[in-house]
């Protein structure tokens, strides 16, 4: 059975200060600095107060933290540097492209992969909600409806560091069908045998034909007939799909993107038009590989808190004082010499060199030396 959670995920997650705004602002500026501009500068008129990669940088701070362009602007000062007006956001979300957006979630992927191996692919969607409404015609009533759009997703899961990483994404109207959206999502995805998992709305043999061109090894769930499959190819996918039972169990996997869609942004978007609705959705997912980047990055290459017992033992001058025999210090170490469990062990502090040693907080407890 895959563990869904990895030992060292809230450790990392906590040491990645990817709620902090000002460090996801600066990652957001290094990721745009390496594409190309979201739009040219205009040639006429005065000279733009930001670049347009810094309108890009901002826009993807405002999905990673769903933050609100007054709230951007009321805290701007404080990771920027300088003051932005609400309306200026707004205007950069209309200027941003589905083209540009699908090239962050490429390179964030490309990123990803050199950090993580996939062991299973998923693909599935979700509905977000607009404040847009519609009316329609139920039996001899007009009513309202709301308008509603659909989040498409190939998702890779590596159960070595329980990372979710959106390979593609598209965005598309809520009657569209699931199925018209495989191949856009794995068009530029190759894979190596792992097997791909969708629910009965994958079920056609073009995509599993087209699923096994690119590498991948179809795991879907045959819909349902009276009487039973009919036909030599229905009765191979139910006898395929009974074999591999257990791990289409793992599709729920994904659910911890389209649940974290729930949670951080309610499954809604505050857009209006339809072109910045489409980009705020887009930018839901490059937020999730961001914040994917940020937690494994760190699980790599993370400051590592050890207990320091010196019982009876003045260690001034490495800078502690000796009002305790416990004491908390920040190492910063790789994942190739950290401990396996928890991150948690004892160390001589004298074997510690005076620079990395920083005191935090005393630690009232420790069970055994």
């Amino acid at each position: 059975m895959v563990s869904l959670v990895c030992t060292k995920y809230w450790l990392a997650r906590h040491s990645s200060k990817i709620d902090d705004v000002k460090q996801v602002f600066i990652i957001a500026e290094k990721l745009v600095a390496r594409a190309p501009p979201p739009w040219q500068k205009s040639k006429c008129g005065r000279p733009p107060k930001f670049s347009p990669r810094m309108h890009a940088a901002i826009c993807i701070t405002v999905a990673c933290l769903n933050l609100t362009y007054r709230e951007v602007e009321g805290e701007a000062p404080l990771f920027m540097g300088m003051s932005i007006d609400h309306s200026t956001i707004g205007w950069a979300f209309k200027r941003m492209r589905k083209e540009y957006l699908e090239l962050l979630i490429l390179m964030l992927r490309r990123e990803l992969e050199r950090l993580v191996s996939p062991e299973l692919f998923v693909i599935d969607s979700t509905g977000i909600s607009t404040p847009r409404f519609k009316k329609r015609r139920y039996g001899l009533k007009r009513v309202k409806k709301r308008i509603c759009m659909k989040l498409h997703a190939l998702i890779g899961y590596s159960s070595g560091e329980s990372a979710l990483v959106v390979y593609s994404a598209s965005v598309t109207g809520e009657s569209v069908h699931d199925a018209t959206q495989f191949s856009p999502l794995t068009s530029g995805v190759q894979g190596e045998g792992e097997p791909l998992l969708g629910d009965p709305a994958y079920d056609w043999e073009f995509i599993r034909e087209r699923a096994k061109m690119r590498g991948f090894r179809p795991v879907i769930k045959p819909r349902g007939y009276e009487g039973g499959p009919h036909g030599l190819a229905r009765r191979e996918a139910f006898r395929e799909f009974e074999e591999n039972l257990e791990l289409y169990k793992l599709r729920k996997v994904a659910e911890g993107f389209f649940g974290g869609v729930e949670n951080r942004y309610r499954s809604k978007t505050r857009c209006r038009l339809l072109s910045t609705e489409i980009s705020s959705i887009m930018l839901m997912a490059i937020a999730h590989n961001l914040r994917t980047l940020a937690r494994v990055s760190a699980q790599n290459n993370r400051e590592i808190l050890f207990i320091v017992w010196r019982p009876f033992c003045l260690i001034s001058s490495k800078g502690l004082s000796n009002k305790s025999d416990f004491y908390v210090i920040s190492v910063k170490l790789y994942l190739e010499s950290w401990i396996e469990q928890g991150g948690v062990t004892l160390v001589n502090p004298n074997d510690i060199p005076c620079e990395v040693i920083r005191l935090l907080e005393v630690v009232p407890r420790l069970e055994s030396e």
